[in-house]
């Protein structure tokens, strides 16, 4: 799909919502703390581009680094393109990067007093915390400032993996763990629904679930975490979501009772299922038809089959207590130079069109909560993704990051140790 197509698909498709009234104030502080040649407390909704332009045209590029792999030709052959033939004159300079070192890379330019060597970063979520306390994320209100992303989910806008930074790293893309099935060999309604009918399904076609080792890829861990959600106490639960515990907190919690009948489930399912090393070998049972049904990723799973790797009968669910989902973010560094540059490209990166072609060409979910993907993506690929209303529903916010790492080890040393 072309940029031109997508851009009446999504005018024709999307949700229209009355515009929301642009804040755009400082977050936590008395004024911002990055260099513009504008007045940036000034701007509307109907003067951002207007008065950003001029200045982002004499800047003439925006850097931008990447912290993925996967979304290197999304970028590289799909939105910058777009983006520069919609902004003739500003030029994006992109470079994939590892999110961790881009972030050490930051905060020394900040104590050599050296400019941002980026403007835009696309970065990992569990570094925001880092960052942020740096000092090297420039305190502009991403979530309530671009005219193009009036309606993003509050939680997602302002917190990242339980640490809250008020709106300063906009939510580019997010990602859910799920269960992925094979329609070929079962029915929609046969699907499980529960643990309790995953363990039921299980012992009615034992090695036909796939399940993803927590210690080797996300949706297995993704798929622990959830069964936390599902199976241990409303107190044990609040207590993984809480964000402040040490890792020591953490390994009392998992070697306590609270853990105690995940543990119990787990080590019945077990000699059931095949537990697998990665996320990929998950996929490539499910594509060989040794398994019917498997913990997975959505935007995996959807890249997969859009490149044949997975046949396109296959569909992904969310079990009917919830399952964690989370994201990655985007943000301005605060040394930047080119901070005009930056607000144009970071508003047009959160547009229904480039918000569109990320789901349409990744499968990556968008956090604004008015644009309704499920009619703007062409049907045959969007019933790879989660049917919307089923997302919505139950889609569950990450366990703190210290508690998945105690269980995971208590898991391997448990029931992958038997």
């Amino acid at each position: 799909m072309t940029p031109s197509s997508l851009r009446l698909s999504v005018s024709a498709l999307a949700i229209l919502l009355p515009a929301a009234a642009l804040a755009f104030e400082p977050v936590g502080a008395d004024s911002f703390n990055v260099k513009s040649v504008v007045d940036l407390s000034a701007l509307t909704p109907e003067t951002f581009e207007a008065t950003l332009l001029p200045a982002a045209q004499a800047q003439g590029k925006v850097v931008f680094y990447d912290f993925t792999e996967s979304f290197a030709p999304l970028f590289a052959d799909n939105l910058i393109p777009a983006f520069e033939a919609a902004y003739p004159g500003i030029d994006v300079e992109y470079y994939p990067v590892n999110g961790e070192t881009a972030v050490q890379q930051l905060m020394a330019a900040k104590d050599a007093n050296q400019p941002s060597p980026v403007d835009v970063f696309f970065m990992p979520n569990g570094q925001v915390r880092v960052a942020n306390e740096a000092g090297v994320i420039a305190n502009l209100p991403l979530h309530t400032g671009l005219p193009a992303a009036p309606d993003l989910a509050e939680a997602a806008a302002t917190i990242s993996r339980g640490y809250v930074h008020g709106g300063v790293v906009v939510p580019y893309h997010r990602n859910q763990t799920g269960i992925g099935y094979d329609t070929r060999a079962i029915a929609e309604g046969d699907v499980p629904q529960n643990f309790p009918a995953i363990l039921a399904w299980a012992q009615a076609n034992p090695g036909k679930f796939a399940m993803t080792s927590p210690a080797r890829g996300g949706s297995g861990g993704g798929f622990l975490e959830s069964a936390i959600l599902a199976l241990a106490t409303p107190d044990c639960v609040a207590q993984a979501k809480d964000f402040s515990l040490t890792a020591d907190q953490a390994k009392e919690w998992a070697a306590g009772p609270c853990l105690d009948p995940v543990m119990a489930y787990f080590t019945e399912l077990k000699p059931l299922v095949e537990i697998t090393n990665g996320n990929t070998d998950t996929l490539t049972l499910m594509a060989n038809g040794v398994a019917t049904v498997g913990t997975v990723w959505e935007d995996q799973t959807f890249d997969y089959i859009g490149r044949g790797l997975l046949p396109p009968t296959v569909r992904v669910t969310l079990l009917e207590s919830g399952q964690v989902g989370d994201g990655d973010g985007i943000m301005i560094p605060a040394g930047t130079e080119r901070v005009e540059a930056a607000l144009l490209f970071v508003n047009w990166l959160m547009t229904d069109e480039a918000q569109v072609m990320k789901t349409t060409l990744n499968g990556s979910r968008t956090a604004r909560t008015g644009l309704d993907l499920s009619g703007a993506v062409d049907p045959a690929k969007a019933a790879w993704l989660i049917p919307t209303p089923v997302y919505q529903e139950r889609s569950r916010g990450r366990i703190a990051g210290v508690v998945s790492s105690a269980a995971t080890d208590r898991f391997v040393a448990e029931v992958i140790g038997q």
